[in-house]
């Protein structure tokens, strides 16, 4: 299973695993579209509907597509943050140089795999 946002970023935090479940369909839901459509024709409606979760369940977790968007951001950030520190901690310790190169490396590949 995948992580879930920052509770704080969430209205409700979800506590089973259907809901945490429910929670990664809606961002990878938010994502795809931010990809399609762009932020400004974002809608939570189209947004849950792609889930294919009912309206009330994206309301239960944000008050809005600002906040859908900023917990997506959190969880691409702390995506990010794994991935560098992975690469990092396989690396012999070869420098700042070697540390610039996996933070760089890491944010390209992101930024041409990850959606939204």
């Amino acid at each position: 299973m995948k992580p879930v946002p920052h509770a704080t970023s969430l209205r409700r935090a979800p506590v089973q695993r259907r809901s945490a479940e429910r929670l990664t369909r809606i961002l990878d839901a938010c994502a795809d579209l931010l990809d399609e459509v762009g932020y400004d024709a974002l809608s939570t409606r189209a947004v849950a509907q792609r889930a294919g979760v009912p309206i009330g369940s994206v309301y239960r977790f944000f008050g809005n597509k600002r906040a859908m968007a900023d917990a997506l951001a959190q969880r691409n950030l702390e995506r990010y943050a794994e991935r560098v520190t992975e690469r990092l901690q396989a690396t012999d310790g070869g420098g700042w140089r070697e540390a610039m190169d996996a933070v760089l490396d890491e944010y390209l590949a992101m930024k041409r795999t990850a959606p939204g």
